[in-house]
């Protein structure tokens, strides 16, 4: 399952031919991989296992909005046997920021002021909603096919070579050299994926 539909994507590319469905559908698949990446998130939603420090009192998921959490699991021994489940009432979902707070302090008490030790000790296996890609990175997916498959028309128009100009036929047509340096990321992509990149711990 892709971010958005090829039908989708072509719309708003405002592509009517069928002829580039094949080159669409690789920078689609290339888009994708790069925004997952770049994020550090899954936005098709589904099922996920994650371990997390126990040093502090919230995780961050690296996926959200949360649909369920099915269990959490804090172990200083990681072994996170059935005995180690926490009591939902001891923690708070903050589904839409894909955040889980402890109400009693940290997950376990770092054993130096102020650090977050304990890695790995909290097992949080968790669902989101599938379906639910938000609009910004729809947006951007598109803009970041949109522009590759510019790349890729104009580096064909030029016979693949670097040109800088181009006359044929009485025409002459300029060129970037720098549209010829490979997969570029536009900043405005990079702008609208900033806000649903995985915080910073």
């Amino acid at each position: 399952m892709a971010l958005d539909t090829l039908a989708n994507v072509k719309s708003l590319l405002g592509i009517a031919t069928p002829l580039d469905d094949t080159l669409l559908g690789q920078l689609m698949d290339a888009a994708e991989s790069f925004i997952q990446k770049h994020t550090g998130r899954d936005f098709e939603g589904g099922a996920f296992t994650e371990s997390h420090p126990a040093g502090g009192p919230s995780i961050f998921l690296a996926n959200y909005p949360i649909a369920t959490v099915n269990s959490l699991k804090v172990d200083p021994d990681r072994v996170f046997g059935s005995t180690t489940e926490r009591d939902p009432a001891t923690y708070v979902i903050h589904a839409d920021r894909g955040v889980i707070e402890s109400l009693s302090g940290p997950f376990l008490q770092p054993y130096r002021k102020g650090s977050n030790d304990w890695p790995e000790s909290v097992k949080v296996v968790y669902a989101t909603a599938t379906g639910s890609v938000p609009a910004g990175v729809k947006q951007a997916y598109s803009d970041l096919v949109g522009h590759w498959y510019r790349l890729a028309k104009t580096n064909s128009d030029a016979g693949f070579l670097m040109l800088t100009e181009l006359t044929s036929a009485g025409d002459t047509k300029g060129y970037s050299w720098s549209l010829t340096r490979g997969l570029t990321i536009p900043p405005g992509v990079l702008e609208m994926l900033a806000s649903f990149r995985i915080p910073a711990i």
